[in-house]
């Protein structure tokens, strides 16, 4: 494979292309988005890497062997796809460095055998994460992704028992993401301080409420949330907590703001935005992130990631 530059995934999406593609690419775009997570799906990984097909083979077989979690996406058609059953029988070479994740469409039956040609895998010996959308998909993996590392090699996780999960699933955080970016949208552009990007998306089947509040620290100095402006006779704070944003399934805002005057006497200081996120779904149940910070890195013109609030 010459000349095709080695690329590591930690996750690799098996699917049927048909009836499963949107659900490998959405699944493969949260998991970075969400936990900076690479996962090879062929229709977004093979195209820009390589050309001729023996290439993009080679290259499909390495993101395999290389792959720490190999996941099963078992839609409509997947058991008899030889493309599948090769990818299946390449990923079980050797077991001892990889992890298992069968998710399971929810109108599918569960006793599901895919025929190997020297061997029959039966997906009823294992247990399965159903799923019914993208959303359901994306919460079923992040919920059990923290558990895989002390799961037995080649087992796959457990299903939450039904009582159990019912009552756990109130107090479940919704997953969304959200950042602090100087880029413009999904493109190469980039945005000029004193304008900072704020990007954010639901990642649930069901729609949100979200309060956002952007505080600013300008060299250790809290100079404290961003304040909004009236249009028409009205407040809209964005930024402070006082609006709220309506998030839709799945839509991604790119919103944007300006840091206070302040900024423009000591442009040079180290500059850090800390951002905390509130939800409210339509039933009135309440959540909240904690706190969390990105640092400015003027030699990039871009932030980077703290864990923490009040850095």
């Amino acid at each position: 494979m010459q000349g095709t530059a080695k690329v590591s995934f930690e996750v690799f999406i098996c699917h049927k292309k048909s009836s499963g593609g949107n659900l490998a690419e959405g699944l493969r775009e949260a998991l970075f988005d969400i936990g900076k997570i690479k996962a090879f799906v062929a229709s977004k990984d093979l195209p820009n890497l390589v050309e001729y097909s023996t290439e993009w083979r080679e290259f499909r077989d390495q993101a395999i062997h290389g792959c720490r979690i190999f996941v099963m996406l078992v839609t409509y058609g997947f058991e008899n796809s030889p493309e599948i059953i090769k990818k299946i029988k390449l990923a079980r070479q050797d077991k001892r460095s990889r992890l298992f994740m069968v998710f399971r469409w929810k109108q599918r039956n569960h006793d599901i055998s895919v025929n190997l040609g020297d061997d029959v895998l039966h997906l009823q010996q294992y247990n399965q994460l159903p799923f019914s959308d993208l959303g359901e998909l994306i919460n079923s993996f992040f919920d059990n992704y923290s558990r895989l590392e002390k799961e037995p090699i080649n087992e796959l996780p457990l299903e939450i028992p039904k009582g159990r999960k019912a009552d756990l699933k109130p107090n479940l955080t919704p997953l969304i993401n959200y950042e602090i970016t100087q880029s413009i949208q999904n493109t190469d552009l980039k945005r000029s301080l004193p304008d900072v990007g704020f990007n954010i998306r639901n990642w649930n089947s069901y729609p949100l409420k979200a309060k956002v509040q952007a505080r600013v620290i300008l060299a250790g100095n809290n100079l404290g949330l961003i304040k909004g402006s009236k249009r028409m006779g009205k407040y809209l704070g964005y930024y402070d907590g006082e609006t709220m944003w309506n998030l839709n399934p799945y839509i991604q805002f790119f919103g944007h703001f300006s840091l206070p005057e302040e900024f423009s006497k000591k442009p040079d200081e180290s500059l850090t935005i800390e951002i905390k996120v509130s939800l409210e779904n339509l039933n009135g149940q309440k959540f909240e992130y904690l706190p969390v910070c990105w640092t400015y890195d003027k030699v990039t013109n871009d932030w980077f990631y703290e864990p923490t609030g009040d850095c």
